[in-house]
């Protein structure tokens, strides 16, 4: 069902809380749709945004845009200097916003959340919604009955495949759920070791980082909710002894260390880095799990399992799974085969979809090819932004994530994560 919410704004005013990847990706692809939209930012400093404009503008690398990148080459000019603010509360009583953007440290949405309600402004909320349980509640609480447009940010739910995904199991092409076989390979796991995610402090735990995107696909496609998780999980690959602050730049092993940044330019033509993505990823400070696994009960006895290892090779990772139904199977490959050119972008890239029916004859397979090269998140970014601008102008749509459906997911990653810890089967207690 499409997500509504009737209390269109003549002029959409836009700030974002925390200027960081995806802080500046967001506000460049509603800047792209709506020029002029964004009229500031609040963060600790300015330093990323600054960085991101100049690659924006042409004058550096893309490194810093990462996965939110966009076209800039309308960009207003004026844009890299849009009014800056270290304090979210004088932001709000000198600005004129009515829509803010919550992509700060994942450990201080709640209180954004909070502070953004009190101003009764529309909010589009990164994902997870939080990162602890009293935080989940507290968002949900605040939000649930809230009546301004509300959304999370899960970006693989625009992709096309995504959204063919979800339409062929609505329309019964495989019949019945009865389970689900799903994995996420990623295949730039040091990625998460080398910045400020390491660290359970910061982050929760990978599933909250990681896996909130694919259990909210897996929820979306299959249209139930979960009942029970267990899961286990461990660090077998990254942290140790070194030094919280050493980098591969002035590291005396970074010729021969497997990891070192400089090991797999070298060997095997992987672009360096971004500077500030060069951490030691055997750092004594990292407490996270790299890899993990976990089984799910859903309503009506549908069973789905879901793991996640963050050491694939280049050409190793993968993302996706298998729906079977009781009139056949739907294999959703998100990537696998895909180009790099040496700017670390995607030159050739697609995703699949394959349905195999019972009693059907090989050539009446369902094949289907979604070509997302040069667009991130498997072309998610930009459709999902046009949803949650069509619910800002008073629409529908069908591709912007809803609170309700993030509160839902992060309940499954720290029920799993508890699981985890316990070693026991954990009962989802969803306050809906």
């Amino acid at each position: 069902m499409a997500m509504k919410k009737n209390n269109k704004i003549n002029e959409i005013r836009i700030a974002c809380i925390g200027a960081g990847c995806s802080g500046v990706g967001q506000m460049m692809l509603l800047e792209r749709f709506l020029p002029g939209c964004c009229v500031a930012f609040c963060d600790l400093n300015r330093n990323y945004f600054d960085a991101a404009m100049e690659e924006y503008f042409g004058q550096g690398s893309t490194a810093m845009a990462g996965d939110f990148k966009s076209d800039a080459q309308n960009l207003r000019s004026d844009f890299r200097n849009l009014q800056f603010y270290t304090d979210v509360d004088e932001m709000f009583k000198k600005e004129n916003i009515n829509t803010a953007i919550i992509a700060t440290f994942c450990s201080l949405h709640a209180d954004m959340v909070e502070k953004c309600v009190k101003h009764g402004v529309n909010i589009l909320l990164e994902k997870p919604i939080a990162i602890t349980e009293g935080d989940v509640e507290k968002v949900w609480r605040l939000l649930k009955n809230y009546p301004k447009v509300t959304t999370v940010n899960f970006t693989m739910r625009g992709a096309p495949v995504s959204v063919a995904a979800k339409e062929h199991v609505r329309n019964g092409h495989i019949g019945k759920i009865v389970s689900v076989q799903y994995s996420n390979n990623v295949h730039y796991g040091d990625y998460y070791f080398r910045r400020w995610m390491r660290i359970k402090e910061n982050i929760g735990n990978l599933f909250l980082q990681k896996a909130t995107h694919d259990l909210d696909i897996i929820n979306s496609i299959i249209g139930l909710k979960p009942v029970k998780i267990a899961a286990f999980g461990s660090r077998l690959v990254y942290g140790g002894d070194m030094p919280n602050d050493l980098t591969c730049d002035i590291c005396d092993k970074k010729m021969i260390c497997p990891m070192s940044v400089h090991k797999r330019f070298l060997d095997a033509a992987r672009p360096l880095t971004a500077k500030h993505e060069r951490k030691c990823v055997y750092a004594k400070e990292i407490d996270i799990d790299d890899n993990q696994v976990m089984i799910i009960q859903y309503e009506g006895g549908v069973t789905a399992t879901y793991s996640q290892s963050f050491n694939a090779p280049p050409q190793g990772g993968g993302r996706g799974g298998t729906f079977i139904g009781t009139d056949g199977i739907m294999e959703l490959k998100y990537y696998g085969d895909y180009e790099e050119n040496s700017k670390n972008e995607i030159t050739k890239g697609s995703s699949q979809l394959n349905i195999t029916k019972f009693n059907a004859k090989p050539s009446s397979r369902i094949h289907e090819v979604y070509d997302w090269a040069g667009h991130g998140h498997f072309d998610g970014n930009e459709y999902g932004m046009l949803g949650k601008i069509d619910l800002l102008k008073g629409g529908s749509s069908d591709v912007a994530g809803t609170v309700e459906e993030g509160y839902i997911s992060a309940k499954m990653c720290l029920a799993a994560q508890k699981s985890i810890e316990t070693g026991s089967v954990v009962s989802l207690n969803l306050n809906m």
